[in-house]
């Protein structure tokens, strides 16, 4: 039975990067960001996934063992997750050799691209922030021009105008 959770886990994940490269790209945004209910903080929201389509400063897209079709914006997600994950996950020596040569640095990344970043590691408590209001309010909520937003509205304004 817990074979069958974990294939339904990765389909509706897969789905889900798929809605959000679909809905990104087609009103061409520079990224999405899915917000969910923690698995380990009880009534906290944490980053789910994202998906960026922003700018790129250099064009470390293709790494190893992927193929060179599949969309640049997925493959930057992908990158910007693991230099996420290596910068505040505390990289073990043996992780680190097993990334590939090519990994993002932070010396890689726009203004745009650090801001997704650092957005990974914001978390809410329900009625907090905007995703937190969005919950506790149990509405969709689809902020444009974040630069520009009240920061009583959406407190990470002040990130979003520097990039």
């Amino acid at each position: 039975m817990a074979a069958g959770n974990q294939k339904q886990e990765e389909v509706t994940e897969n789905m889900r990067k798929l809605q959000l490269d679909v809905a990104v790209r087609s009103i061409q945004w520079s990224y999405a960001i899915y917000w969910s209910i923690s698995s380990t903080q009880q009534g906290v929201l944490e980053w789910a996934d994202g998906y960026y389509n922003g700018d790129i400063k250099t064009r470390k897209s293709v790494q190893a063992g992927e193929s060179p079709s599949e969309q640049p914006g997925l493959q930057r997600s992908e990158q910007l997750r693991e230099l996420y994950e290596s910068l505040y996950g505390g990289e073990t020596n043996s992780q680190a050799a097993k990334r590939p040569s090519t990994a993002l640095s932070p010396e890689d990344l726009t203004d745009t691209e650090w801001y997704y970043l650092v957005c990974m590691s914001f978390v809410f408590d329900i009625g907090q922030g905007l995703p937190g209001k969005t919950l506790a309010k149990n509405q969709t909520i689809w902020l444009c021009n974040a630069h520009r937003a009240d920061t009583k509205v959406f407190s990470r304004s002040i990130l979003a105008k520097e990039s």
